[in-house]
């Protein structure tokens, strides 16, 4: 009897916490979701990029799945996040563009009315974990709100650090501040210390950082909703970085790549990097559910997003196609690769599943751990749908959108025009099926109607200030609430 005893605090040693694995998943294991602002799916290495250094992501995805084909339920970043928090499309909540947006007076279409904040009445993920014996735990950007009623700190989280209305910083640099006649963007919610030359997104990983060490002492499981404000603009990397990317740009002879972005990627890596070493020094890596992704695609003006077709604002791959990596230790299987259609709704379901904690009955999204096992067919029937009732630049305009399949359907409310791509043959988006495939294209677009009606979506109307000599003039941040519900 003592020899086995023995056996087993040798067994129970050699593999730490991560015993459980052996039992099968843990009950209640932490979630650290770690959410990239304005990333690019082609941005990684183990995306293909070769110029950006991402050691660290690449091996996050080497340990666990990795997603070919995840999208952003937007193409731009509160409606998404949205989406994370909820489960739900971004055309049900009414929250289909960034907020506040922007307002064109003269263009064609008004656009539609939307909210500028989560509802009260819709239970958010942090909310379901903390009523459930989760510590929550918010660290960088929120843009969920403009007042603080819809911040963090009141839905849901114990602890909020740099979270509030704004989508980006000030500056990256301490005192991450940048204020003008119009808008403050300086970061709130920031502990008292920094120093000149401080770079915000390692000032925050110290702050989550501390945070997994408060909640591994606690006992209680913990979600770290790791939100960063890398790597939207400002451009703002570490010099010493940025006069690296230069020197391998011009010693590769090349000539589109931005050396502060990737500057500025390699500083996310090193934060994913860092919060990786905590988790094994903490003992927690086999029961910690890790999630890397983005919530929108790059900004094609900063470094293009070849081989996707253009970028952040539009609905074409490069705008909604986004990096997903999945490391659970006790689900998913090391270096495995798979091509299933995921949108940002299916998070809420699924971690709920992972975490055996009730479903969320009023989702749109759904639970992908049967994909763990790599199972490349198990949503082979699910359709996917974008609602953008907006215009984010005069060459972004409204756009609605439905993947069915490997073939996207394009709507362009302004003039009814149909785009048809197959994504998985043509990922650039070079042949427009749309003549070719007649049938098709309609079936799709009574597929779309059906879903804008289910939803509730609220569409763009004919502007009766339109004036084609002047359709974009005089645009307007909507500070003043021109386009709030």
């Amino acid at each position: 009897m003592k020899k086995r005893i023995i056996i087993l605090a040798a067994f129970i040693t050699a593999f730490g916490t991560g015993f459980h694995t052996a039992l099968g998943p843990s009950s209640h294991p932490n979630i650290i979701f770690l959410l990239a602002d304005d990333l690019g799916w082609a941005d990684l290495g183990c995306y293909g990029n070769t110029f950006h250094e991402t050691p660290n992501l690449d091996k996050l995805a080497a340990e666990g799945m990795q997603f070919r084909r995840a999208y952003a339920a937007c193409a731009v970043c509160s409606p998404t996040r949205a989406s994370i928090m909820t489960g739900k499309y971004p055309a049900r909540l009414k929250i289909t563009d960034w907020i506040p947006g922007v307002v064109y007076p003269y263009a064609k279409l008004q656009t539609a009315k939307m909210r500028y904040e989560l509802p009260r009445e819709e239970e958010i993920l942090p909310e379901i974990l903390h009523k459930n014996g989760y510590a929550t735990y918010h660290v960088g950007k929120w843009h969920l709100g403009e007042t603080e009623e819809f911040w963090p700190h009141n839905r849901g989280f114990d602890v909020n650090i740099g979270g509030h209305s704004k989508g980006q910083p000030g500056s990256y640099f301490y005192p991450y501040k940048n204020v003008t006649p119009n808008a403050d963007y300086s970061v709130k919610f920031l502990p008292e210390s920094g120093k000149e030359g401080d770079y915000l997104t390692d000032f925050l990983t110290d702050q989550a950082i501390k945070l997994m060490e408060k909640g591994a002492q606690s006992g209680k499981p913990f979600f770290l909703n790791m939100s960063y404000y890398q790597v939207h603009t400002p451009l703002q990397g570490k010099p010493e970085y940025i006069k690296k990317y230069d020197e391998k740009k011009k010693r590769l002879g090349l000539t589109k790549q931005n050396p502060t972005y990737a500057a500025m990627i390699q500083s996310l890596d090193e934060s994913v990097g860092r919060i990786m070493k905590k988790l094994d020094e903490l003992g927690l890596r086999q029961n910690t559910i890790m999630i890397f992704t983005s919530d929108n695609g790059g900004l094609v003006e900063v470094d293009g997003n070849a081989p996707l077709r253009e970028g952040k604002g539009f609905y074409y791959e490069g705008g909604i196609r986004v990096p997903l990596l999945v490391r659970y230790p006790a689900m998913t299987i090391p270096q495995t690769q798979n091509e299933t259609p995921l949108c940002s709704i299916d998070f809420v379901p699924t971690l709920l599943e992972m975490t055996h904690l009730p479903k969320k009955k009023d989702a749109d999204g759904k639970n992908f751990v049967s994909l763990f096992p790599n199972r490349q067919s198990a949503f082979q029937n699910r359709a996917l749908f974008w609602h953008y009732p907006h215009y984010h630049t005069p060459q972004r305009p409204p756009t609605g959108a439905v993947l069915s399949g490997d073939y996207k359907l394009l709507e362009y409310f302004e003039s009814g025009r149909l785009e048809l791509y197959n994504v998985k043959e043509d990922v650039s988006e070079t042949h427009d099926l749309a003549q070719e495939k007649p049938e098709l294209a309609q079936q799709l677009l009574k597929k779309l109607k059906r879903w804008q009606k289910e939803t509730g979506a609220l569409m763009p109307a004919p502007n009766p200030k339109y004036d084609s000599e002047k359709p974009f003039l005089n645009s307007v941040t909507a500070w003043k609430g021109e386009n709030r519900l």
